[in-house]
Parts: C-alpha cells; sequence; structure tokens
C-alpha cells in the first residue's frame, strides 16, 4: 500500500525534559510513513544533542535558527520545510497516542484541516481532567460544525498540537502575519476559508501542561486579555484578517 507521507513539523526551545517522550511517541504510530521537521529556536540545553540522536536513529530532519525566532515564526519555518502531503503539528512536550495520525487521516475526507480533543496532565502525567475542551470551557466554540464555522472567526479554538492539514494549506496560510494570535489559530482560520475544518471530538494526545509551556491557558496575561481586551483586539483583528484574505486571494466564509 502507497501510503502518503505525513510531515510533523516541531518547533523546540530548550525542550530536553520531555522531548525524547514526545518524539518516542511519534516514532511509535501505527501510521509509519512520516517525517519529523524540527526548527530549534538557539536552545541552551540539550535539545539539540537529543535531535541529533533522534536523526542518527530515525532520520529526523533538525534545523538551528541562526537567532531566535520566537514560536510562531518558528512553527512557520518548520512547516515551509515540510515535504508531505499532510502536516502534522508538534509541540515538545506532549504525549501522542499511537493511533492519532492515523485516525485523523481516516476522518479528514474533502476538509482542510481537522483538529482533535486532547487529556490535559500534568508534568508527571497525572491526567488534569478528560477533555480539555470541556475542562477549558470552549467545547461550544468547536461542537457542533456550525459553531465552529461560526467562531472560528474570532476565537483560538484550534489546538495545533492535534491539527492536522493538507498540504495545499500552505500557500495561504505563510507567511503568517505579526498580529495574528497564533499559529494554531491562523492555520485554522485559513483553513475554514478554503475547504473546511473539521473537529473530531476524541482525544488523541496527552496534552501536558508545566510551568514551562509556551502557551498556558493559566497566564496571568490571557486572563487580562479575556477579561479587558478581548473585544478591542478581536475587532482589530477582524480588520486585519480581512485585508490579509484580500491579498491571499481568499474569500471571507
Amino acid at each position: 500500500m502507497n501510503e502518503k507521507l505525513v510531515s510533523i513539523a516541531m518547533a523546540t526551545y530548550n525542550g530536553e525534559q520531555y522531548l525524547r517522550e514526545q518524539l518516542d511517541s511519534i516514532y511509535n504510530q501505527t501510521y509509519k510513513n512520516i517525517e519529523i521537521i524540527v526548527c530549534d529556536d538557539c536552545s541552551s540545553d540539550k535539545t539539540v544533542e537529543i535531535l541529533e540522536e533522534y536523526k542518527q536513529k530515525y532520520g529526523l530532519k533538525h534545523f538551528i535558527n541562526e537567532k531566535n525566532l520566537g514560536f510562531i515564526k518558528n512553527f512557520e519555518k518548520a512547516a515551509s520545510l515540510c515535504n508531505g502531503e499532510y502536516i502534522a503539528f508538534s509541540d515538545q512536550d506532549d504525549i501522542w497516542m499511537s493511533e492519532k495520525i492515523q485516525v485523523l487521516l481516516d476522518e479528514l475526507g474533502e476538509n482542510t484541516m481537522i483538529h482533535s480533543d486532547a487529556i490535559p496532565v500534568d508534568a508527571e502525567k497525572n491526567i488534569i481532567a478528560e477533555s480539555a475542551k470541556v475542562h477549558y470551557k470552549v467545547k461550544k466554540f468547536v461542537y457542533p460544525p456550525e459553531a465552529h464555522n461560526r467562531y472560528i472567526n474570532w476565537i483560538t479554538c484550534v489546538q495545533g498540537c492535534t491539527a492536522l492539514c493538507k498540504r495545499e494549506i500552505l500557500h495561504y496560510a505563510l507567511p503568517i502575519p505579526n498580529f495574528t494570535e497564533s499559529h494554531d489559530f491562523w492555520f485554522g482560520f485559513i483553513a475554514s476559508k478554503m475547504n473546511g475544518i473539521k473537529y473530531l471530538d476524541k482525544p488523541l494526545i496527552y496534552w501536558r501542561i508545566h510551568g514551562k509551556n509556551t502557551t498556558n491557558p493559566s497566564r496571568l496575561s490571557h486572563k487580562i486579555y479575556m477579561l479587558f481586551g478581548t473585544h478591542i483586539l478581536r475587532t482589530y483583528r477582524f480588520i486585519k484578517r480581512l485585508y490579509f484574505l484580500k491579498q491571499r486571494g481568499l474569500e471571507w466564509k
């Protein structure tokens, strides 16, 4: 059977503590035709040594940034280097369930992107909740599909680490505009303007929550934004997104 190549775009930065466990979970996928593309953002720990170890063992491809890009632009770089017909995003500290890629491929259909639920765990892998979407009160934004299509214009409700998309999204999504909240939101937003985005109500990763997360729902800045800055910033970003859609030849849906 000629399986299509799936690329996993990973951004790393000082991730030595959990990186091996995440890489092992990806290489243990039931779907085997994969490549892992890692861009490291000037780590000062043993992250690069670990990447080199997996390069020698599995053929992992890693690239070291000359200067720190920040996690959004680092993910952008990793995505741009992917060769597969499908692209999945990976954080450096989660654990993927072995059937993740196969399930997402089976469920993707004609959609441009699919994403799933996740099980949040703490640093020691103790389960925090059975569903990230329920625990963080965002399930109403992604299910049923009609709600998802409505809210994706305004709210970051796609976890990049649970998503898989078709390669053609890169034509419209890159480069990622500087004003966007995250690569998660931008890729989900662009997918919704192409052939659509699908939410699979099933957890396919253990999403590790710890003090060193780049994006963490409990951060004070996030809470302040949700309380005071939501309407003003969303309106500003709405106008900017209209401009970018026009420039990139996509219609607002």
